[in-house]
C-alpha cells in the first residue's frame, strides 16, 4: 500500500514510495500559483506597453496569446525538461515516472498533460483526486491513460534501504582490506550507490562494486549491493575500533 515495488532484471527489488494526495496538492498548487504570477506580470506588462489600447483587437488578442502561451504548456514543457518535475514537484520532491520506475517520455507527459482537461478543469479537480485516492498506485485519470505513477524522491532513511545500518558492538569484518579506503573513498562510494538507488540503476551498482573489489584487491561472492554494504560497515568499525 502506497509502494510501487519494482524489480529488476537482475531480480533485485526496489521500493518506491508512492506521493501522498497531500504533497500532489500542494505541488500543484505551487505550480498554479507561479502561473497565475506570471500571468498577472504579463498582462501587467502588456498594458503598460499599450498592445490593449491597439485599434486592431486582433493584434492585441494575438500578442496577448503568444505572451501568455507559456501559462498553458507550463506542466507539459517542465515535466519534459525537469525529466518529471515542475517547480511545485521539485520543492515538494516528487517526480512522475513510468509505471516499471523508469524515466518517463515525451508522449507519456502529453498524455497526462491532454488529461488534465478531464482531471482538474472539467470536474474541479474532483475527478483527479478521487482517481488518486481510489487507485491502487495512486494514479490520476492521466496517469492511467499515460501508464504513469507519481513517486515521492525523499531520502528514505530506512536501515534496510540505506547503508548506514547500525553496527553491533559483535560486528565481524569481512574485509580487513577496507584498511586501504580513506574517508574520501568511502563517502564517494556511499554517495555513487545512492545515486544508483535513487535512480533505481542496478548497472552504476554494479559498476561501483567492481571497482572497489579492483581497489581492494578482491573478489566479491555476494550480490554487489551487499558487498558495498558490508563494505562500507567493514570501514566503519575498523576504524572505530582504532579512534
Amino acid at each position: 500500500m502506497n509502494r510501487l515495488l519494482i524489480n529488476t532484471p537482475q531480480n533485485v527489488n526496489f521500493e518506491y514510495k508512492l506521493a501522498s494526495v497531500g504533497s500532489r496538492c500542494i505541488a500543484f498548487g505551487l505550480d498554479y500559483g507561479i502561473m497565475i504570477l506570471y500571468a498577472i506580470f504579463t498582462i501587467t506588462l502588456l498594458s503598460k506597453t499599450g498592445v490593449f489600447n491597439s485599434a486592431d483587437p486582433w493584434l492585441s488578442w494575438g500578442v496577448t496569446s503568444f505572451a501568455t502561451l507559456p501559462i498553458f504548456l507550463y506542466p507539459l514543457l517542465l515535466e519534459t525538461l525537469m525529466e518529471g518535475q515542475t517547480i511545485g514537484k521539485r520543492i515538494m520532491k516528487i517526480k512522475v515516472v513510468k509505471i516499471d520506475g523508469t524515466r518517463a517520455t515525451f508522449y507519456q507527459y502529453f498524455i497526462r498533460w491532454v488529461c488534465n482537461a478531464i482531471d482538474i478543469f472539467m470536474s474541479m479537480g474532483g475527478l483527479g483526486l478521487t482517481s488518486i485516492i481510489l487507485t491502487q498506485k495512486s494514479q490520476r485519470i492521466g496517469d492511467i491513460a499515460a501508464e504513469t505513477a507519481v513517486i515521492n524522491i525523499k531520502e528514505d532513511i530506512g536501515l534496510k534501504e540505506t547503508l548506514f545500518e547500525e553496527i553491533t558492538a559483535t560486528h565481524a569484518i569481512v574485509y580487513p582490506e577496507v584498511i586501504k579506503l580513506t574517508d574520501r573513498d568511502i563517502n564517494e562510494i556511499k554517495e555513487i550507490y545512492h545515486t544508483g538507488y535513487r535512480r533505481k540503476n542496478y548497472i552504476i551498482i554494479q559498476a561501483l562494486a567492481a571497482k572497489v573489489e579492483i581497489l581492494l584487491g578482491i573478489k566479491a561472492t555476494i550480490h554487489p549491493e551487499d558487498f558495498i554494504s558490508q563494505v562500507v560497515k567493514d570501514h566503519y568499525y575498523m576504524f572505530k575500533e582504532q579512534s
